[in-house]
């Protein structure tokens, strides 16, 4: 097993942290539709899953999911997700680290519970909804959605609905996880992570 990183490393880790932020930054989208919202980390998920099971396949040490994660996290605070997204997708990453170690950074079936719990990073924009809901609210107004989309999206969003979503959340990274194997068994033969 490898010990250091190679700029072959830090290569794939720039372009499929690209393709994993874009996937789910798109994904994501559904949730300028007010009722779709409680779905986005779903979604997020299940569209990032095939792109990090492809990754996983390039994993072969320590460091590169963490890489992963700090950048995704870095580029969320950057489009206005709030600083709470960086320390705990960077807590993820080191949890889905920890996964594929268990695994000796071999195994898809750790590679599919890795990005199941890498996954549930997206919950963490949800956090200020849960904590200070009338701020969210006049920022969600200020910005421009107006009082109807917000009002809309907290009738979605009640206190209670934080479990269901990280538990939907979960489900959308261990299918999306399941695609991307069923993608790499067709279009590679034998899958060796």
């Amino acid at each position: 097993m490898k010990t250091k990183f190679t700029v072959k490393d830090l290569i794939n880790a720039g372009l499929y942290t690209l393709l994993i932020f874009v996937a789910t930054f798109v994904g994501g989208m559904i949730g300028f539709i007010p009722y779709t919202m409680p779905l986005v980390p779903f979604i997020g998920g299940l569209v990032g899953g095939p792109i990090f099971m492809l990754y996983s396949t390039k994993i072969h040490h320590f460091g590169l999911v963490l890489i992963m994660g700090t950048l995704i996290g870095l580029f969320f605070m950057a489009t206005g997700h709030g600083v709470y997204i960086l320390p705990e997708t960077m807590f993820l990453s080191l949890l889905a680290e920890w996964v594929l170690h268990q695994g000796n950074y071999q195994s898809i079936k750790h590679a599919r519970w890795a990005f199941t719990v890498y996954s549930l990073a997206s919950i963490f924009n949800f956090i200020p909804i849960f904590l200070n809901r009338d701020a969210y609210i006049a920022k969600v107004v200020e910005q421009g959605y107006g009082q109807e989309f917000a009002d809309k999206m907290m009738s979605v969003l009640p206190n209670w609905s934080l479990l269901p979503i990280v538990l939907l959340g979960a489900v959308g990274g261990y299918l999306g996880a399941t695609i991307g194997i069923k993608m790499l068994h067709k279009h590679f033969n034998k899958v060796s992570l």
